[in-house]
Parts: structure tokens; C-alpha cells; sequence
């Protein structure tokens, strides 16, 4: 085989794979024994032995990537208490309102720490911690966020927020002495960035040279825009721009015999100082690779050097196969090493330094499409103009930052002449940026693509890279266009069951629906997940990827039950990022400040609002929506915004819904002479004393009740009236369920939850 790790890194990564569905150890470590005795026997018997060793390797992943998601938490039996722990400080970052890091105690692993206020402690100290353990979350919601994956495949099992008065500092710099040299050559380097540079200059420098993401959110937005998000983060652009420049030095200097020592030595600590990011470590194990076997007289063959650095990586962490920067630094690359040449040489009308960086350009976003489409939900249409414009500058700015971070260990002045030189270009970059950002439709956003249709691209790919001649390759991309097209009409114009998802939003209420004929709308958008900090947006981190999950690019409607932040709270993110045909709210006995931003933002969106009361009707598709509540002849004083709130029923042909936002006694007394009977109730106020009274219950008469709750420290949803509701119906809960998913023919309710029980 000629690129063999190629090979057995695939079959790796599939047996990984594998190991998330099902993982049974002894019965893969027989099937392993199996394979390895059989791959001998061949191997003995000079016959080929391949086949039977890849699947080993599949064997091996399953075995590897089992053990490491099925990994017993310690901290299980602490999950809710109120406990001390002691442990070591690592990665400390600090933010305006608060500061994070990973302490890791003597025995068990590491555990994350959210701080607000009092002194932060350093990399290092040593520390005492009172707080209340939680353990992350798996993905709650379709296509949603995998918290405790994210944080697991970093060695962090739970996760505390404190305040200052509840750590104490009882050590101060536990760091060996590699761990010392590292901190502190950091730290010096910062600090020459932050007293030399402006501010914004400083941070854009520090996350580019030193993996710290300290740009601010705009920026990063701006860069997104504009496709250029890989300049920001450390990866295997800068590691092959510094050891182009190590390189040049050297020979200024005539250093040959030693370039190979010096080069990797200084890329390894290059690496740690990064934090040892994946695509760092792709990265520099490739160059090192290459150094090695272009100085020693070995052949080169870079799929397998990238092959090898992936399977290296996945040895040691199977979880890093679910890191994004892991796959996307991948993909791309394997991409450039397939597509760089046959795409420069059909430029070859264009200057070589710009046919060079548009074939580099390309290559990537050919590899990289689908993988942007699924995780940021976006395209950027003016990527190749600005990666021809800005990256020359990035260069630039990277040389100048590396050479500034080399001189200042031992000589500050130098550096702050050198970083004063690098101010106008990183100035020219930011200003550049921003311009392409400004520019209409500079990106669009797309919906997250089906397995199916991500699997065939990579697979009309494979075919045109392949030996096959031009009848065959045509022959075999229209058989996956037409499959593709076949597909997309069945989903998009065949009628199928009315779908309301009640996500999960943390403390909060959302409800997603989708009609037969496909016609979509939001009722609320607000909550407060487990993972949030006070900058978490759950529009932007919740309800829109699970919009573009569910291939949502326009909303026919959103109604809005009142105008609470747990029920509204991302909903401006969602009026300003997607098309939404109408706004339905009820009449208001008190105008709050999110009811006005609401208006503004429908006012300069140009969408229709449109107040309910008492007696309203709207239909959507085939499906009515019956308003209940609120009376303007009949509005209530007590708690306005929860009593007013919007109270209706969903009739799909015999099935039917209610949604009660927040209402409390005095609302469900009113309601109580209406026709409330339901089979699927919204459980009003999250579960709360105040509502579901035992008369309003009755009258109802639900069959399914779903209450949507999450961590809070109101004590909801009350025991009492949970005891109650599990007497009259089944119940559901978003905080203990997920999103529940409910499917309906209009006769019948199928009901599904992420979180299995």
C-alpha cells in the first residue's frame, strides 16, 4: 500500500464511529484477536494479508472509542451536591464579567470552573473550591449542541459556577519545569503585545499567533463573513509560515546540519504554547515528517504523513474524531494535497502567486463545504477575493508576530519596535475585513445537509479524482445528482404528519411546528441552557441551529405568548438572521422594553405584526390555531405580562393542542368556562404553584401534559403539582427528556424524546 496510514486511519475513525451505537468490549476483543490471528496466518503464508488487517483496525477503533465515551464519571454521585474541591488550576482565561478554567484534583479528572468576580488564580495555584457539581449535558435538541462530548474529549467530566468568596488560593504556581518555562514565556509574550500595541491589535495578534481567543465577537463575525476564519485560529497555515521562516534564517546563517533538531524543537514548543490544538499537532507532525525525510534522503509521500498525524492523534484521543477544528484541519488539508495541482494547472492563464492562492483557496473550500454547512450553517460567497487580498497580509502579520514573540524572551525593546511595525498591517487587515464583510450578500446562510446528501458530494469527489474515463465519471455524478433531486421533492412536496418539537431551551419555553405540507412557524424562542455564561444568545445557540437542522431558512410565523426573556429571549436573533412572514402576539396590558425591541425590529424588518385576543383565528396550512386568551374586555391586573399572556389551541384534524404560556390562577378562572379540552398540553409556567390549578386540569383533560423547565432556583416544576399531573396524564419534561417530539396524523400521537430515560 502506498499511503497505508491513509488506510488505516479511515478504518479507525469508522470503528470509532461505530463504538457510538453499539460497544460491546469482550465480544471486539475477540472479533480483534480473530482478525490479527487471521492476518498473521496470511502473513506467514506470504498471501495478503490486507483486508484482514484493516478490519482489525476497525476492531481497534471501536475498542478505543468505546472506552473512551463510555468512560465511567466520577462525579456522577456528586451531580446536584454542594462540595469542596481541591485540585491544581490549568488554562485560565479571563473575560470581562468572569473567568474560566479546568481544575484538575489529585485523583479525579479535571472539572470545570466558571468564577464571577473576587481574585481569579493562575495557571498553577493550587485552589479550594465550594460550589454545586453539574454534570454536562449530551445534545438535547436535534442537530444541538454535544456539551459533554465537547468538554469530555478535553478531560473535563462536570462543571461548577462560583463566586469569588468561594475560592480560595492555598497554593501558589504548582507547575513543573516545563510547564513553568511555557507559562511564563507566554505570559512575557502577551505582555509585550498588550504594553506595545493597541488593544484590538494586541487581541487580534495574541489569538493568531498564541490560539487565545480573545477577538472580540464582531470581529470573529466579520471574519466569518468574509471566509477567512482559519487566519484567526492557530493552525496549519501559521505552522508552515514559521517554519518557512525558521527555515530562511537558518540559511542566512548557513545552519544545515542542525535545521532538522532546531526546526522541530522549536515547533514543539510553538505547539504546547498553542494549548496542542489539533490542527497545531497535524501540523507540525507533518512538517516534521517532511524536514525529516527531505534531509535524510526517505520518500515523502504527504497523504501519508497527514494520515499518519490524524491516526497518531486518534490513538491517543479518539474523542478529538468529533472535534470540528480536528476535521475541518483534516479535511482541508487532504483536499489541497488532491485538488492543489489539477486546479493551478487549469489557471495557469494567472499570475503564479495569485494562480497559487486561489488553487490553495479552492482546494480547501472543496474539501470543506459540507462541513461548514453542517457547523455554522453559512456560505461565504467573497471567500476567494478576500483569501487573495487579506492572507498575503496575514503572512505578513504572523512573520512579524512569531519574530516579535522569538526577540521579546530576552529582548522586550526589540519586540516592541518589531510589533510597532506590524500595527499597520494588522490594522490594514482588520479595516479590509471589515469592508468585505459590509458588502451584500458577502455570505449566506444555508440549511445543515442531510448525511445522505454530504456522503454523495464526498462520493462524486472520489469519482472524479478516480482512474475512471470521462463516460463512467459522468454517468456515475447524474446517478447521484438524480438520486440527490429524487430525494429532495419527496422531503419538500410529499405531505406528511403535522411535527411540534418542544426544545429544549434550559429555563425557558420554545416550540417549534411543522405542517403537513411544510409550512413552519416558532411559538416562543427564549430560555437559559445548562452551558450558558451571561453572553449565551439562545437564539444564536439554539433555536437557529436547530432551525438549519431542520432545513428551516423561513419562518411563516412566530407567535409570541408574552414577553418574558425566558420566552423571548432569543427571539430578536431569530427576526434579525431569518425570514419570518408574520408576527402574532396578544394585546398588552403593559408594554415592556422586550415588547418594544420586538415592534422595532419588526418595524425595520418590514414584518407584519399581528395582535390576538379573544376569539381570533388563524389558520396555517391545514392546521387552525383558535386564540382563547387574552379578552381585552377582560384584561388582568394581577402580574399583567404572565396573566395577559397568549393562550390558543392548535386543532390539526382531531388532534389537539394547548399552550398556555404563563398563565397563572386568575388567567385559568377566567379560561375556565371555555372549551379547553386538549390531548397535548403545554404545561403553563414551567410547572409552577401559581398555575395548573386541579379545576383548569380537569377541564382540560390532557392526555399528554409537557412541561418546559430547566435547571433553575425557583423550584420548578412543583412537586405538588407534578405529582398531580403524573395522576391525570402522561408527563414529559425538556429538562429530564430533551426535546420532545410530537408526530401526529391527526388521529394518533407518536412521541419521541432525544433524551432516553
Amino acid at each position: 500500500m502506498e499511503v497505508p496510514f491513509l488506510y488505516f486511519t479511515i478504518t479507525l475513525s469508522l470503528g470509532m464511529i461505530a463504538s457510538r451505537y453499539f460497544f460491546h468490549p469482550f465480544v471486539f476483543l475477540f472479533l480483534l484477536a480473530i482478525s490479527v490471528a487471521i492476518s498473521l496466518g496470511l502473513y506467514i503464508k506470504k498471501k495478503n494479508a490486507s483486508l484482514p488487517l484493516l478490519i482489525s483496525f476497525v476492531f481497534v477503533g471501536v475498542i478505543l472509542g468505546g472506552s473512551a465515551i463510555n468512560f465511567p464519571n466520577p462525579y456522577l454521585k456528586l451531580q446536584d451536591k454542594f462540595v469542596t474541591i481541591k485540585g491544581t488550576v490549568e488554562d485560565v482565561k479571563i473575560y470581562e464579567e468572569y473567568a474560566k478554567y479546568t481544575v484538575k484534583p489529585t485523583k479525579t479528572p479535571k472539572i470545570l470552573v466558571t468564577q464571577y468576580g473576587g481574585k481569579y488564580p493562575s495557571d498553577g495555584d493550587v485552589v479550594s473550591i465550594r460550589g454545586i457539581v453539574s454534570i454536562p449535558k449530551r445534545a438535547t435538541n436535534p442537530g444541538g449542541f454535544d456539551y459533554k462530548l465537547f468538554l469530555k474529549k478535553k478531560g473535563i467530566y462536570a462543571v461548577m459556577k462560583v463566586q469569588g468568596h468561594a475560592v480560595d488560593i492555598i497554593g501558589k504556581g504548582n507547575l513543573n519545569f516545563i510547564e513553568k518555562a511555557v507559562h511564563a514565556a507566554k505570559q512575557k509574550i502577551e505582555s509585550n503585545y498588550i504594553n506595545s500595541m493597541p488593544e484590538r491589535d494586541a487581541k487580534f495578534v495574541i489569538s493568531v499567533l498564541l490560539g487565545d481567543k480573545l477577538v472580540d465577537d464582531e470581529t470573529l463575525g466579520q471574519f466569518r463573513t468574509a471566509g477567512i476564519s482559519h487566519i484567526i485560529c492557530v493552525s496549519g497555515m501559521h505552522v508552515a509560515i514559521i517554519t518557512g521562516f525558521i527555515l530562511y534564517i537558518l540559511s542566512l546563517f548557513n545552519i544545515r546540519r542542525y535545521k532538522v533538531p532546531i526546526i522541530i524543537t522549536v515547533l514543539t514548543f510553538y505547539a504546547i504554547l498553542t494549548g496542542a490544538n489539533p490542527p497545531v499537532i497535524r501540523a507540525v507532525l507533518m512538517a516534521s515528517i517532511a524536514l525529516i525525510g527531505t534531509t535524510y534522503g526517505k520518500k515523502h509521500n504527504s497523504i501519508n504523513s497527514l494520515s499518519f498525524a490524524a491516526f497518531v492523534i486518534l490513538i491517543f484521543n479518539p474523542l478529538m474524531l468529533w472535534d470540528v477544528g480536528f476535521q475541518l484541519s483534516f479535511v482541508a488539508t487532504l483536499a489541497i494535497l488532491y485538488f492543489y495541482k489539477p486546479i493551478q494547472e487549469k489557471l495557469s492563464m494567472l499570475n503564479p502567486k495569485i494562480r497559487d492562492l486561489v488553487a490553495l483557496t479552492l482546494s480547501a473550500q472543496i474539501g470543506t463545504i459540507p462541513f461548514t454547512m453542517y457547523y455554522f450553517h453559512y456560505i461565504s460567497i467573497i471567500s476567494l477575493l478576500s483569501n487573495i487580498v487579506i492572507v498575503p497580509l496575514a503572512d505578513i502579520a504572523v512573520v512579524l508576530g512569531f519574530l516579535s514573540a522569538v526577540t521579546g524572551l530576552i529582548f522586550h525593546h526589540l519586540s516592541y519596535f518589531i510589533n510597532y511595525i506590524n500595527i499597520p498591517v494588522v490594522e490594514a487587515i482588520l479595516y479590509i475585513t471589515k469592508l468585505f464583510d459590509s458588502l451584500p450578500y458577502a455570505s449566506i446562510d444555508t440549511i445543515v445537509p442531510p448525511f445522505y446528501v454530504i456522503g454523495l458530494y464526498y462520493g462524486i469527489l472520489a469519482v472524479l479524482l478516480s482512474s475512471f474515463d470521462k463516460k463512467t465519471k459522468k454517468i456515475s455524478i447524474a446517478i447521484a445528482l438524480t438520486f440527490i433531486i429524487a430525494i429532495f421533492f419527496y422531503n419538500y412536496l410529499s405531505p406528511k404528519d403535522l411535527e411540534v418539537t418542544f426544545l429544549d431551551v434550559g429555563q425557558g419555553d420554545s416550540t417549534f411546528v411543522r405542517t403537513s405540507h411544510g409550512k413552519t412557524f416558532l411559538i416562543d424562542g427564549g430560555g437559559k441552557p445548562l452551558f450558558a455564561t451571561s453572553s449565551c444568545d439562545v437564539g444564536e445557540d439554539v433555536v437557529l441551529p436547530f432551525l438549519y437542522y431542520k432545513g428551516v431558512m423561513k419562518l411563516d410565523g412566530v407567535f409570541i405568548s408574552h414577553t418574558d426573556i425566558d420566552h423571548v429571549g432569543g427571539i430578536l436573533t431569530v427576526l434579525q438572521q431569518m425570514k419570518v412572514d408574520k408576527i402574532f402576539i396578544g394585546i398588552q396590558k403593559v408594554t415592556d422594553d422586550n415588547f418594544k425591541k420586538i415592534m422595532e425590529t419588526a418595524k425595520s424588518k418590514n414584518i407584519p405584526v399581528i395582535l390576538l385576543k379573544k376569539g381570533d383565528k388563524v389558520e396555517i396550512d391545514d392546521v387552525e390555531i383558535y386564540v382563547l386568551h387574552p379578552d381585552p374586555a377582560n384584561l388582568i391586573e394581577e402580574n399583567p405580562i404572565n396573566n395577559n399572556a397568549l393562550v390558543f389551541k392548535i386543532k390539526y384534524k382531531e388532534m389537539e393542542f394547548l399552550f398556555t404560556g404563563d398563565i397563572e390562577k386568575p388567567a385559568e378562572e377566567i379560561l375556565r368556562n371555555l372549551d379547553l379540552k386538549t390531548h397535548i398540553l403545554k404545561v403553563a409556567h414551567h410547572g409552577s404553584s401559581t398555575s395548573s390549578t386541579e379545576e383548569f386540569i380537569e377541564k382540560a383533560n390532557p392526555k399528554v401534559c409537557i412541561i418546559q423547565v430547566g435547571k433553575n432556583n425557583y423550584g420548578l416544576p412543583d412537586e405538588r403539582v407534578l405529582k398531580y399531573l403524573k395522576s391525570k396524564a402522561k408527563v414529559y419534561r425538556t429538562d429530564k427528556n430533551g426535546a420532545i417530539i410530537v408526530k401526529t396524523d391527526g388521529k394518533k400521537a407518536y412521541i419521541s424524546t432525544v433524551v432516553k430515560e
